[in-house]
């Protein structure tokens, strides 16, 4: 290589000679090419900068033309090929086709691979395809329809069949001695709430109920819950057996259940080993699919059957209807050279006198009341147990309406005297068989194979074939489910329906059937409908886990909904003065009536909802002014239960206050109602907000400081291309990510803070209540909500209200006007 200032010219000592003339000629000739092209170059006005797809004419111009050459005239293709490969990005390879990705294989792939973020049911595709999804608790489940919903749901409800998947309610199966059963059963539930597990209507096993559930001994604080419970048929069971229960839990609450079973009989993790840590007993690894505790000398096991038995629910005059055109009775046919053997085979030799008669009661009882008009007509919480067919060779070609079909006179009864001779074994099934459920599962046979069948055997579409007859029959549930039974608070039966179980694998199949003989699908929001028109509430019961965990969800997503909106667009809740709009803190507001304001308002044992029956009674006469509500004795930390209606216009919504009314209110609201006029009956005044300059203050100095940081690291950057020259430094990335929390933490707090300076106090008007729930009710056609008052706040609006049916008045969080709303006690709480 040759030295840096090495002269190169022959004449002052270099190695390279330099010609003392140029030729004019050769010079041109070597220069022609050069004037050609500086010449084209000039005369030509596309941008040579420019990629060879971005300097086409406008009108040949593709906007996906990166993408692929064919989209580029095919001149231009070798030299756009030429400058991509320059670049070094690589060649994209050709996406596969729908009808590739479509395959089974890859589907099934694909759908584990989004299985692993929450549990599918086994409806999940069916539903997906029709309904908004979103993940709750766990699931991937329903949450609403992508067409129209509310009121053609609420048709369904009352003149036609809604159908609800509630599998993802797990359920747990206690075996154990009876008498031990009763003993820790009545510890997590209380007899002043209604009928135990252990009461005798429901231990005979031909009847289900509703329950709610407590920690051990902590009635009535802590409670977990409703469950739907189902004890095994004794008629299913002898003497020496031991007795099980179903019991179906909300995933919100289903872990804590199954620890509280396991303190209570005193149980052992029988699947984990001897070692394991002893406060972790109930957390077991993926691959154990049922986990069972046992007690030491064995006499009670607890076992978790979740997500092994589907559970759909019913309601609606015609869910009798398409349960009749759904459930075919199964009769074992005549053997031939197409028979098989199946569970039933083996099930039908070992109990052939039992089986016989249990098949015989259960299709002629099943005969006698599937032509009812409603399920409400029968007696509440009947159990019956049927072996049906399979529900894919009884479905209608295309979507049809079940109707009841007309009973003859001859054949009108009552049902509950004629059909009682045939229940002792109605309720008896081989569900409960955990040998006879796997293997119902397993030998299910395919929509493939069952195809295979039909093509090779049925000359007419449509028709039968001889193997269909041999497919396996399945043993199914069904619970009934009361409705409102008080017709001078809701319509009376409505809300009545059944609850069908079906195992495992067949879920998808019993539901197309379901949906093709006219029940309408329903999501949660359907769900909560149903439970408002029916004067229940739901998910909002303040005391429970369920209630908890779906008020802390929805404060949540409110808090990030508000915080997302710039500054100017958000509703200042401090001059509507709302103390907390988006959560109802219960604990301060019963410790504020208390007159006790300790900082411990979290606690669980603050407060509880009232379901105290013979309370309930007492306060339901002093409503009617027959009783006074001082003598009944409520205790101070107790939440009253309440159906709002509103007389005049208007809708809170949720999280809605409830004020006590003032003299001058309801003068009022007598003046108004005798000129017809719906106008509010008080108006709260507009405050000021003493946040508003710290707000201001402390966002300049956040920007400021963001802006003197920036400075920094572009003073930095600099610095380091000085030091560096010829090499690109780019900005560092800002290292401020606590700084902006703590930003939007002191600004969060500004605008709504985390524990009110007050609760009751927060409006002119004394809170003592909030709403859960609030919509406009069909049934009624008015605004109806749901709510929950202090006994304290209770007592005081007696004695404001002498006479007559005591008002309240109601805000929503969205405004300023008072509304007054007549109150009812909500007693349906079993």
């Amino acid at each position: 290589m040759d030295e840096p200032n090495r002269p190169f010219d022959c004449a002052i000592g270099g190695h390279i000679y330099v010609r003392n003339m140029v030729n004019i000629n050769e010079f041109s000739e070597d220069r022609k090419a050069e004037v050609c092209q500086m010449i084209q170059d000039m005369t030509v006005k596309t941008n040579q900068r420019k990629l060879i797809h971005q300097s086409m004419p406008l009108h040949m111009r593709r906007r996906a033309a990166t993408h692929s050459v064919k989209r580029l005239p095919r001149r231009f293709r070798a030299v756009h090929n030429a400058q991509f490969s320059k670049s070094g990005v690589p060649d994209k390879k050709k996406r596969p086709s729908r009808k590739f990705r479509r395959k089974a294989n890859y589907l099934q792939q694909e759908y584990e691979r989004r299985k692993r973020a929450s549990v599918w049911l086994e409806t999940h595709i069916w539903h997906a395809r029709r309904f908004h999804m979103v993940h709750r608790w766990g699931y991937r489940v329903a949450h609403r329809p992508c067409n129209k919903y509310y009121r053609a749901a609420y048709r369904a409800t009352s003149r036609h069949c809604l159908v609800h998947d509630m599998s993802y309610e797990g359920c747990i199966e206690v075996r154990g001695d009876e008498a031990t059963l009763k003993e820790g059963f009545r510890r997590l539930c209380s007899e002043k709430v209604g009928l135990t597990m252990a009461a005798k209507s429901f231990t005979a096993g031909n009847r289900a109920g509703f329950v709610w559930l407590y920690e051990d001994g902590a009635y009535p604080y802590r409670c977990l819950g409703r469950v739907r419970f189902l004890w095994r048929s004794a008629e299913d069971q002898t003497a020496d057996e031991r007795r099980s229960v179903w019991i179906f839990a909300h995933p919100t609450f289903y872990q804590k259940l199954v620890v509280q079973l396991v303190n209570v009989f005193k149980l052992t993790n029988a699947e984990r080993e001897t070692g394991s840590d002893p406060r972790d007993i109930t957390q077991n690894p993926f691959s154990i699919r049922f986990p069972r505790y046992t007690a030491t000398e064995g006499s009670v096991e607890v076992i978790e059957l979740k997500d092994t038995i589907n559970r759909f629910f019913l309601t609606g005059p015609l869910s009798q209807s398409v349960l009749s055109k759904v459930l075919k009775v199964y009769s074992k046919p005549e053997k031939d050279a197409h028979a098989t053997k199946n569970w039933y085979t083996k099930f039908s030799k070992k109990n052939k006198s039992d089986g016989k008669s249990m098949l015989e009661q259960q299709a002629s009882y099943w005969e006698a009341i599937k032509d009812l008009t409603s399920p409400g007509e029968l007696s509440p919480g009947e159990v019956l147990a049927l072996l049906v067919e399979d529900p894919r060779i009884n479905r209608p070609k295309r979507r049809s309406k079940a109707l009841p079909i007309k009973v003859p006179e001859r054949y009108n009864f009552t049902v509950e005297q004629e059909p009682t001779a045939r229940r002792p074994m109605c309720s008896v099934s081989p569900l409960w068989d955990e040998t006879i459920r796997n293997r119902v599962t397993k030998e299910m046979k395919t929509m493939h194979e069952l195809n295979q069948f039909r093509a090779a055997e049925t000359l007419v579409p449509g028709e039968r074939c001889v193997s269909e007859k041999w497919l396996q029959p399945v043993p199914v549930l069904l619970m009934q489910t009361p409705g409102s039974q008080d017709a001078n608070f809701k319509r009376l039966g409505y809300g009545a329906g059944w609850e069908l179980l079906v195992p495992a694998g067949y879920g998808l199949a019993m539901w197309h059937s379901l949906v093709l003989w006219g029940a309408k699908a329903a999501g949660q929001l359907e769900m909560d409908m149903l439970a408002l028109e029916s004067g229940q509430d739901r998910c909002g019961v303040p005391d429970t886990e369920f209630g908890r965990a779906e008020a802390d969800r929805a404060h949540a997503e409110a808090v990030r909904r508000y915080f997302n909106l710039p500054n100017n667009k958000r509703i200042n809740y401090t001059k509507l003065a709302i103390a907390s709009p988006f959560r109802c803190p219960w604990g301060q507001l019963v410790q504020e009536w208390n007159n006790n304001r300790s900082a411990n308002s979290s606690s669980e044992d603050q407060f509880y909802v009232l379901r105290d029956q013979d309370v309930l009674t007492k306060l339901k006469s002093a409503f009617e002014r027959k009783v006074n509500i001082s003598s009944i004795g409520l205790t101070s930390n107790t939440l009253v239960p309440l159906l709002l209606t509103l007389k005049t216009r208007g809708n809170p919504g949720d999280n809605g206050l409830i004020c006590l009314p003032k003299r001058e209110d309801l003068r009022t609201n007598k003046m108004n109602r005798a000129i017809n006029r719906n106008d509010a009956v008080y108006t709260e005044p507009l405050r000021t907000d003493p946040n508003a300059h710290q707000r201001k203050t402390l966002r300049a100095e956040h920007l400021r400081t963001l802006k003197r940081l920036r400075s920094r690291r572009v003073r930095e950057k600099k610095r380091q291309q000085r030091n560096t020259p010829g090499v690109l430094v780019r900005i560092a990335k800002p290292n401020n990510r606590a700084l902006v929390e703590e930003q939007l933490r002191r600004m969060a707090d500004l605008w709504i803070p985390a524990r009110p300076d007050t609760v009751r106090n927060q409006c002119t008007r004394e809170c003592f209540g909030y709403l859960t729930k609030c919509s406009f009710s069909l049934t009624e056609g008015k605004v109806t909500c749901i709510g929950y008052v202090t006994a304290k706040g209770l007592e005081k609006l007696f004695k404001i209200c002498s006479k007559g049916t005591p008002k309240v008045l109601v805000r929503g969080i969205k405004s300023r006007n008072y509304r007054f709303a007549s109150i009812r006690l909500l007693t349906q709480w079993s």
